[in-house]
């Protein structure tokens, strides 16, 4: 039991170092009651490397304007401007990460989520006041699941469905499981390729996998594909040895994990569905529910099934 509540605790904890991909793990959010929800009214942000406290709304409008287009529908911003909060709020709960131990948070996306400061917004004013209204609308509401803040993971788009956080991290999450997510098509790069030569190809994966052979023909290369629900690639055969799709993703810098290959004698094509980790909300897919007469708390427990909207302080 001691066992399985150390990795509960693990996945809790990585998820929580994701976002817009940026998280991974289990069910098993910590068992803790409302009166334990972080109350915090400021947080220290490393912004450009520079420890920086700032009142907790205006970070989470930094995010937003960072993070989704301010002239999406209003019912999208704010469901942005919740899951930023409680991706915040979630982070927090843990205490400070060895990549930043002088600061709460990071503007990093990669590990925390990205941040621009609305005083140096390039948004026009109405854009910005968007943004503005959109967190104060929302000030102070979370989602949590137990009673603590959920790791709320958002993204730019998925495919048809969104990815399960079993599917992409290995463990299951109660809130981020597959949901039809309709509305991708409408960003201009749903569907996308990269394209490097067989030469490439070689010295990348080569080097971070000695043991595939790559000798052959590149139409030999891939095999086995394993993909999830959603489309996304689990887990590939690569020259022999079996790669997870996101390790191809970041080795060749894909979109997405759902991607197929096509090949010439030497170079392989990469044609991708979606942008981003795929897990938690889809923007496009919140704005495609908005346009569709969706308020943010239909868009927030589509995306984040079974979480509770919280006011903190209430």
């Amino acid at each position: 039991m001691r066992r399985l509540l150390f990795f509960a605790a693990l996945l809790v904890m990585a998820l929580c170092l994701l976002p817009g991909l940026r998280p991974q793990e289990n069910a098993a959010v910590p068992e803790e009651d409302a009166s334990a929800l972080p109350d915090a009214q400021t947080v220290t942000v490393s912004i450009d490397g520079t420890p920086t406290e700032l009142p907790l709304e205006s970070y989470v409008e930094g995010v937003v304007s960072a993070e989704i287009p301010a002239d999406f529908p209003r019912e999208a911003l704010r469901a942005q401007a919740v899951a930023a909060r409680t991706y915040a709020l979630c982070k927090l709960s843990r205490g400070r990460p060895d990549a930043h131990p002088d600061a709460d948070l990071c503007d990093d996306y990669r590990h925390c989520a990205a941040y621009r400061s609305p005083a140096a917004s390039v948004f026009a004013s109405g854009e910005q006041s968007a943004v503005r209204a959109a967190v104060q609308d929302t000030e102070g509401e979370i989602l949590t699941s137990e009673g603590a803040p959920i790791a709320a993971v958002f993204h730019c788009v998925s495919g048809p469905r969104t990815e399960s956080a079993a599917d992409v991290w290995g463990e299951d999450v109660p809130y981020l499981q597959s949901v039809v997510s309709p509305g991708g098509t409408a960003f201009d790069g749903y569907e996308s390729a990269v394209t490097v030569s067989a030469d490439e190809f070689r010295e990348r994966a080569g080097g971070a996998y000695p043991d595939a052979d790559l000798s052959g023909a590149p139409d030999t290369w891939f095999r086995a594909s394993v993909r999830s629900a959603a489309g996304g690639i689990k887990t590939v055969r690569l020259g022999g040895v079996t790669v997870e799709g996101t390790a191809v993703r970041e080795l060749f810098g894909l979109r997405s994990t759902n991607f197929t290959v096509t090949t010439t004698a030497d170079s392989l094509t990469f044609h991708t569905i979606g942008y981003g980790h795929g897990v938690g909300l889809s923007q496009y897919g919140a704005k495609y529910m908005a346009e569709n007469g969706a308020d943010y708390q239909e868009i927030l427990a589509h995306y984040y099934p079974g979480s509770e909207l919280t006011r903190l302080g209430a």
